[in-house]
């Protein structure tokens, strides 16, 4: 596949996306979330994925999905949104976030920076209780 081939596949592939239903009875999809994550740090094309996000700062249940894939450190999925989650997480409201200093904590220990959520200056807020 050269290289036009592959940004139409790309762009064809986050349409899909961007127009398939994220949840069921209410709870959203872990696997197309997963994809959302990995699909929406593509500069430019993956805008209108990663405005999802945006979007949803206030969504909590979306906040649990994101800790859960960020947590996920088996090895059934490739790091990519995992590093994305994490690059998502800041985003959230911090009142939601105060919620959920224990997670925080244990992503913030983890060694490799892009899997930290604040990896370079943590809130205060995150550094005066553990949880």
């Amino acid at each position: 596949m050269n290289n036009l081939e592959y940004n139409k596949w790309l762009k064809e592939k986050i349409d899909e996306l961007a127009n398939t239903n994220i949840k069921c009875n209410g709870n959203y999809n872990e696997d197309l979330i997963r994809e959302y994550l990995i699909f929406s740090s593509y500069v430019g094309i993956g805008e209108e994925l990663l405005n999802f996000f945006k979007q949803n700062i206030n969504d909590e249940n979306l906040l649990k999905v994101l800790f859960k894939i960020l947590l996920d450190e088996s090895e059934e999925y490739s790091n990519d949104a995992r590093y994305s989650a994490a690059r998502m997480i800041p985003l959230f409201n911090s009142d939601i976030l105060k919620k959920y200093k224990k997670e925080l904590h244990h992503a913030q220990s983890y060694k490799i920076n892009n899997l930290k959520p604040f990896p370079k200056d943590e809130p205060i807020w995150l550094s005066e209780c553990k949880w």
